[in-house]
């Protein structure tokens, strides 16, 4: 008898699925959520999320309401924000593409909301005495040195808003000049056989970046600062900072990369050793052809308990740390505590303001005191907020 699993497929009725109820009206956007949507309250009560409204705009919205998931659905403007421009970018203005949520409101507008949402991460930590400073970003537009499209042979571009379809795109003014050039080469390709998905493929992922002539396809590129003219003000923030106590230990560094922070440490401490640590080998060989002699590059997976406790009995007590984690922070809080307990100071440098909050909290838990923190607009035209934070055992 044939061992082959056999998964029988549900017939379950449409007609005990929940009934898709959708109604319209209108209402005043009060705020705007983490992900940039206004933020407003239905006739009922219900607190709803709209994308493309502003603060103190009146709209006229359309939800639907399916069981437990609501979506809503930006119909028309009723009253329209001082702060609320044209958006140069046409995928924009037709409501297609989700990759500039914030280009209808003007620059200072975004600063501003940027500034509030910092403000108010400070005020529930208790620093409400820091001054709130955001670097805005030399371009507004042109300044995306990678982006990662996707294509299915026939069309190119990035996904749609709030959607899985891909949004056929001519050009990206948030591109670099280079960038712009690879993506319309690209298009000259299609339709393109070789890029059709495979079976369980929604899509193919191209990754283009202004150092490389070619893309990328469906492979996964090492980590780099999508705009050069913030990284270079992260860096001169970082050697800044970096004037802090010597540590009585080594130094460490959490999601080193490829080393984008590592040579300002190298060179501000040149008598310690620094262990430079991250779980991607691809990232780890970069950082080996940097030639830092006083660093010693360390593969370890910081989401993992068992990594991290083999690290830090490796290591010496009293380490300076500086760390650069992707979205979701410090995953494993507990197992990287005996570290942080011992430093006399941490470097924080987050891409998330929700997660990096919950970490300092943890961080205050340990011990630690907030001393400096300062916003960095990597991303012009969405909500994305660069934290760059300081914590030192007073």
């Amino acid at each position: 008898m044939s061992s082959r699993k056999v998964k029988f497929k549900s017939h379950v009725s449409d007609r005990h699925k929940r009934p898709k109820s959708v109604d319209e009206f209108e209402l005043v956007i009060r705020d705007l959520a983490s992900d940039g949507r206004g933020v407003g309250e239905a006739p009922d009560g219900q607190v709803v999320f709209v994308a493309g409204a502003w603060r103190e705009e009146r709209v006229h919205v359309r939800r639907t309401r399916q069981g437990a998931n609501t979506s809503t659905e930006l119909i028309n403007i009723i009253e329209a924000c001082e702060e609320r421009i044209e958006p140069i970018c046409e995928y924009h203005n037709q409501n297609q593409c989700g990759g500039c949520p914030w280009m209808f409101v003007s620059y200072e507008a975004q600063l501003s909301a940027k500034v509030a949402k910092l403000r108010a991460s400070l005020d529930a930590l208790g620093s409400a005495l820091i001054d709130v400073v955001v670097h805005p970003s030399a371009r507004r537009l042109g300044y995306r040195n990678r982006a990662q499209l996707k294509t299915n042979g026939k069309v190119l571009g990035y996904l749609g808003a709030s959607s899985h379809e891909i949004v056929d795109v001519g050009a990206c003014p948030i591109l670099t000049e280079k960038n712009q050039a690879q993506l319309r080469q690209m298009r000259l390709a299609l339709p393109n056989n070789a890029w059709r998905p495979k079976s369980r493929q929604k899509w193919v992922t191209l990754d283009i970046d202004d150092q490389r002539a070619e893309p990328l396809i469906n492979k996964r590129q090492s980590f780099r600062q999508a705009n050069d003219d913030q990284n270079v003000i992260l860096s001169q923030w970082l050697r800044r900072m970096l004037r802090l106590p010597a540590p009585s230990g080594g130094l460490v560094e959490l999601f080193c990369g490829s080393g984008n922070l590592t040579a300002a440490l190298s060179e501000c401490y040149p008598d310690h050793q620094i262990t430079a640590v991250e779980g991607d080998e691809l990232a780890l060989e970069h950082l080996s052809f940097l030639g830092l002699q006083n660093v010693t590059p360390h593969r370890s997976n910081l989401f993992s308990a068992a990594d991290i406790e083999a690290l830090i009995a490796a290591l010496p007590d009293g380490n300076g740390v500086v760390l650069d984690p992707p979205r979701d922070g410090l995953k494993e809080r507990e197992a990287l505590a005996p570290l942080f307990s011992t430093s006399p100071w941490v470097v924080y440098i987050s891409c998330n303001l929700a997660t990096w909050q919950r970490d300092a909290r943890f961080l205050q838990d340990l011990g630690l005191t907030l001393t400096q923190v300062e916003g960095l607009d990597m991303f012009p035209q969405t909500p994305h907020l660069e934290v760059l934070s300081v914590f030192e055992r007073c």
